[in-house]
């Protein structure tokens, strides 16, 4: 018999209506006990309480496609106008930013040294425009592969060794090997094509023993895979479009998942909790949050 990995019987989740068009990125803030998460569409990075349910939103100019902490009231934000770094009450700071016409910014995450890798994706949606970036700090984020449809959801094993990327279009996990002290990609392969898994997938996040939780854009739930990219457990969500997830609380057993109305009939029976924020509690844990050191 299977280990189970949630708590629940049923996999219900709490759920938090954070009114999201395209909820994106959410990440656990150890140091505020807050969950951050984007808002695409709506141009909005967020935090909440999850204690409280009481949630803070920040409105920007610019499409905000990914964030990572700083500290626990700092973060740096990837937009389609390039990077910032936003702290409460404070103007939102420029930082080094690659030429962004013809781009726009995606998913991204920090490696356990500081450094901030962002995807990028055409703006026109054209095949092919999808860049990685690396982002240490000082100079613009230097461009490490290239040729993705649209750069997603990413992580790391627990040892460190390897680096995973969604391509979402042609519905692809990729597996680099990763040199951790000079933050360096190395040999590149297809982990899962997610066979007989319904949906695209788009974001991910790696519990503590090197499983990979994936959220299916419109197929209803998150893919649990095995740290050889083999499907072995399906969480299902009562919602078509779920986007990413992130382990959270103190003991890093909540998954936080976010979710995308947009595109969606709010009369359609189907679209139950879309734009919602959920959390499942889990008999696994997660990671540690990494946070940017430039």
């Amino acid at each position: 018999m299977r280990p189970r990995l949630w708590t629940d019987d049923n996999a219900a989740p709490r759920r938090y209506d954070i009114d999201a068009e395209l909820g994106e990125c959410p990440y656990w803030i150890a140091g505020a006990s807050r969950l951050a998460w984007v808002d695409i569409a709506g141009q909005r990075y967020a935090t909440l309480d999850p204690a409280t349910g009481a949630t803070q939103t920040h409105r920007f100019p610019h499409r905000v496609g990914s964030a990572a902490p700083i500290d626990a009231g700092t973060a740096i934000l990837a937009t389609d106008d390039g990077l910032y770094r936003w702290r409460l009450d404070r103007p939102l700071e420029r930082l080094p930013s690659p030429d962004m016409r013809g781009i726009t910014f995606n998913d991204g995450k920090c490696d356990s040294a500081g450094r901030f890798w962002i995807g990028s994706r055409a703006r026109d949606g054209s095949s092919g425009g999808g860049t990685l970036f690396r982002f240490e700090g000082g100079v613009a984020p230097e461009p490490i592969a290239s040729g993705f449809d649209v750069c997603n959801g990413m992580g790391w094993s627990p040892d460190g060794r390897f680096f995973y990327l969604i391509d979402t279009v042609p519905r692809h996990l990729y597996r680099f090997h990763y040199d951790a002290a000079r933050g360096a990609l190395g040999h590149r392969e297809l982990l899962s094509g997610f066979e007989g898994v319904p949906g695209k997938p788009d974001g991910l996040a790696v519990d503590a023993v090197g499983r990979i939780w994936c959220a299916m854009w419109d197929g209803s739930g998150i893919v649990i895979l095995s740290p050889q990219g083999v499907p072995i457990d399906w969480l299902p969500t009562p919602c078509p479009r779920p986007t990413s997830c992130a382990f959270g609380d103190t003991d890093l057993r909540t998954l936080y998942v976010t979710s995308a109305r947009i595109g969606l009939n709010p009369d359609d029976p189907a679209f139950g909790a879309s734009g919602a924020l959920l959390a499942y509690r889990l008999a696994v844990a997660g990671q540690p949050v990494a946070r940017f050191a430039g």
